[in-house]
This record gives C-alpha cells, sequence and structure tokens, in this order.
C-alpha cells in the first residue's frame, strides 16, 4: 500500500481493488466528495445497508468507532466505516494520546471491514499539515491508501471548464477559461457555480465571452487585489484608488491587502531575473514550488517591462518595510497601504 494519485485512486476503486483503509484529503474538497463517493458506490452500492454502514462526521467518540470497526458484515462483503473530517490536529478535541489509540484500533482492523478517513469541508495547510496528521497519514500509507487531491494545474482546469460548458451545449475559449479561474480563485465548486451562473445568463447564446465573465463573476479578494498591482505598474493612479477604496468597502485587511501586493512583487522580481539570467520561467516556477501558479510568473514578466531591476529592488523593500509596521505598530492599515502603493506607483514610473 502507498501514496497513490487520484488517477490510480480512482483507476483501483473501478477495479474493485479495495484496501483497508483509506485517506482521502486536500484542497481540492470536489474531488474528495466525488471520490468518496465512488468509493462507497463501488463497495456498497447506491443504498449502503445501515446494519454494515458506519458514518461519524461529528461526534468523534473513539469507543464508537472502535465498536463500528469490529462489526461483522450481513448480506454484504464488507463492513464499511466513514469517518468526516476528523481534525486529529485540534489538541482540544484529539490529543495525541487519541492518535495513538485510533492507531492500536486500525491495528486490530478485520480484513472484512474498510475505513474511510475523507476530508470533505475541513481545511487544510498543505505545507502544514501538523505532527498528528503526518502520523496518521504515515501508518495509514503503510497499512492502506493515501490519496492527496491537489489543486489542478492551470490548463487542466482550463479544460475542465471546457469540458463543463460543452455538458451544457455552450463554447468558452481557452482564454477564457484562465480569465474565469483567475476571477473565481481556485476552489472547482465556486468554479463550477460561476460557470453555471454565466450558463444560466447567456440563454440560447451558445458561446460565453470575455465580456460575459467582466460582467457576471465576482472577482475574489486575491483576484481584486491583483488587478490592483497590476494598475500600480501599469502607472494607473485613479483605478489604483478605486480598487483600493473597493477593497477596504468590502472591509478587506490591510495585511491581506499587503500579502498579494507582496507576492505579486516576488513574482514580478523572480521573472527580471530570469529574463536577465536566461533562466526559463518554467524551472523558476518548479523551483519555488509554484504548481498551478506558473501563469502567474509568466504574466509576471510581461507587466513590468518598463519598470527598472533597481526600482523593483526598491519596491520590495518598501513593501517589507510597510508589512513590519503593520505587524507591529497600532496605526490605520488603510493609511499605511494607500501610502505604500502611492511609492510603488512613484517607482514604477521612474527607470533607475
Amino acid at each position: 500500500m502507498a501514496e497513490i494519485s487520484r488517477k490510480e485512486l480512482r483507476q483501483q476503486i473501478n477495479k474493485k481493488i479495495f484496501s483497508g483503509i483509506y485517506l482521502l484529503y486536500g484542497e481540492e474538497k470536489m474531488y474528495i466528495k466525488a471520490d468518496t463517493s465512488l468509493l462507497l458506490e463501488k463497495l456498497m452500492g447506491k443504498n449502503p445497508p445501515e446494519f454494515n454502514f458506519h458514518k461519524f462526521d461529528k461526534d468523534y467518540e473513539l469507543d464508537d468507532i472502535a465498536v463500528a470497526v469490529q462489526v461483522a458484515p450481513f448480506m454484504s462483503e464488507k463492513n464499511v466505516v466513514v469517518i468526516s473530517d476528523l481534525d486529529v490536529n485540534d489538541n482540544k478535541i484529539f490529543p495525541k494520546s487519541e492518535v495513538d489509540r485510533l492507531i492500536d484500533i486500525m491495528d486490530n482492523l478485520p480484513d472484512t471491514t474498510v475505513l474511510i478517513f475523507t476530508m470533505p469541508t475541513l481545511k487544510q495547510d498543505m505545507k502544514k499539515l501538523g505532527a498528528n496528521f503526518t502520523k496518521l497519514k504515515k501508518y495509514i500509507a503503510k497499512k492502506g491508501t493515501v490519496c492527496a487531491m491537489g489543486r489542478e494545474t492551470d490548463l487542466s482546469l482550463a479544460r475542465q471548464i471546457i469540458k463543463w460548458a460543452d455538458s451544457r451545449g455552450k463554447k468558452i475559449e481557452q482564454a477564457d477559461a484562465f480569465k474565469l479561474q483567475e476571477y473565481a480563485g481556485f476552489d472547482l465548486n465556486t468554479i463550477k457555480n460561476e460557470l453555471d451562473k454565466l450558463c444560466n445568463y447567456i440563454g440560447d447564446e451558445e458561446v460565453i465571452t470575455t465580456a460575459h465573465i467582466e460582467k457576471l463573476v465576482t472577482k475574489q479578494l486575491e483576484a481584486n487585489i491583483f488587478s490592483l498591482t497590476d494598475a500600480i505598474v501599469a502607472l494607473d493612479s485613479d483605478k489604483v484608488f478605486n480598487t483600493l477604496d473597493a477593497l477596504f468597502y468590502h472591509k478587506a485587511d490591510a495585511n491581506e491587502i499587503i500579502s498579494v501586493i507582496s507576492m505579486s512583487y516576488i513574482d514580478f522580481y523572480r521573472a527580471r531575473v530570469a529574463a536577465e539570467s536566461g533562466t526559463p520561467i518554467a524551472q523558476v516556477a518548479k523551483d519555488f514550488g509554484y504548481g498551478r501558479r506558473e501563469f502567474a510568473l509568466k504574466k509576471a514578466g510581461n507587466k513590468i517591462r518598463r519598470i527598472s531591476t533597481p526600482m523593483l529592488r526598491k519596491s520590495l523593500d518598501e513593501i517589507t518595510e510597510t508589512t513590519a509596521k503593520l505587524r507591529s505598530v497600532s496605526v490605520n492599515g488603510r493609511v499605511l497601504i494607500e501610502a505604500l502603493v502611492a511609492k510603488l506607483i512613484i517607482y514604477a514610473g521612474e527607470r533607475e
């Protein structure tokens, strides 16, 4: 048993090659829900028999789980136990001793029981999974199957959007599929909802256009802040301050705003250094773990052609200084952000 890809997981499920224990987790909640449902259907049919199906999604009493996994199948090949959104990193709910006991329960799992840990809504930082979760994950990887549902790449997500539109009898160009995901963010459920809204809006029209997306798709916070940095490097001060007004009107936090501004300028600087050193963007994206955000690095190089490298360095210094002030000084965050973007506009217009 081991950690496998989503493709491998679905192949095994469809062939009815089952493990005794599963851990399905990650950022892409739509996939976790879909694959958990597929696994249950292949194991138990569309209507799981009540006697052999046990689901824990709110109250996690280990005594109850210990009893459930030991139930012998009745008129069924398998006894299935599903544990949803178990936050083993919450020490108040699940101290380390409970993790050890959970592992003891799995050590004595009957061959006729399939135990499924699924995380359809639990938010997880994939870079900081926590000691308890990592311990559980390593154990299950040895005894069963672990599958992390990561975000799609930009191209594969664009293809998925095109496929969804086609299933509704609509067309969307790849560039507009990228535009949709740029505005809607990276969550598949959100993207699917926005696409459904577009399909309903255009009615008998066949093609979803850029104009439709601009008019209807709700921009996520990050998309609005990225448009702010675009306006800064384009020296469009009116758009900069109008965007800031809108962000603060909608209660955006100053720390969130500066975090995304910082991200944009780091992209700008990396794209510039890559160009000056002759390093391919794809290699830079790989080195710095961009994953599905490689598109941002590619766009960054085109946006800053008029800005000198010294001014980019100066801008990053200003962003770092403002970030420190926001975290250490009791001041009006909006005032600091407005002062910062004013300086960034000036630096963007200077050549040296």
